[in-house]
């Protein structure tokens, strides 16, 4: 009771962590990872629909969380230097 009398429900939460999944779906697309993006849409869209609760908010976290380490696991995989060619590989002509 005291809870929602503070403004902190999952009601009062939802749009925002919503919102902020969304600006990560595009920053995901942006960066080429479509296939993420997508999957994290559709169970945020779901989570969204459901009842305003803390589960849905729970699982709106989650989601926030992953599209945070997909975007992160993408940059770091650009700023890391390719592996060396194999010993005994073809050589380019």
């Amino acid at each position: 009771m005291l809870r929602s009398m503070e403004g902190n429900s999952p009601a009062h939460e939802l749009p925002e962590i919503y919102r902020a999944v969304l600006e990560r779906i595009a920053s995901l697309e942006q960066t080429g990872h479509r296939s993420e993006a997508e999957h994290i849409r559709r169970e945020a869209i779901t989570a969204y629909s459901r009842a305003w609760d803390e589960a849905s908010r729970r699982r709106l976290q989650q989601l926030r969380l992953r599209a945070d380490k997909a975007i992160e696991s993408g940059e770091r995989a650009r700023r890391e230097p390719a592996p060396p060619a194999a010993v005994g590989s073809p050589r380019p002509a």
